[in-house]
């Protein structure tokens, strides 16, 4: 599905679902919680979903507190914080590998995109390109 192509470039596909069914979530959510709701579609076992969480807590995706035995976690940024940055890690990458070549292209890309988006996304271009020069 496009809308997950974003996420795509940095977390993998379980963490992709992992963080998806937290940022849903109203309250901290526990692994078996995470478990329960990814056993609807696929066969998981509680270990992997685990180690998925606690790679996302070290990636600083995810924070836990401690509820008796088990962790609570919820996420460190809001889904839209995090799109943010991954557009802005995208963009700068374009930028340091291909230069003007990647901004003309992206020039042309942003006549097919609104122009609430396209005026974030030439903010977020002019940014890349004025830290590169520093």
């Amino acid at each position: 599905n496009m809308k997950d192509k974003g996420y795509g470039k940095v977390l993998g596909e379980l963490e992709t679902q992992v963080m998806k069914i937290v940022w849903q979530a109203q309250e901290p959510f526990s692994v078996s919680d995470v478990v329960k709701v990814l056993s609807k579609k696929r066969t998981i076992a509680y270990t992997t979903v685990m180690t998925i969480m606690t790679r996302l807590t070290e990636k600083g995706l995810l924070k836990h507190t401690s509820s008796g035995k088990a962790y609570l976690y919820k996420p460190v940024l809001s889904k839209d914080t995090f799109l943010t940055r991954v557009s802005e890690q995208i963009i700068k990458n374009l930028v340091s590998n291909f230069g003007d070549t990647a901004i003309a292209h992206f020039a042309q890309e942003l006549e097919n995109i609104p122009s609430d988006k396209k005026q974030k996304l030439l903010n977020a271009l002019l940014e890349a390109k004025k830290n590169e020069r520093k």
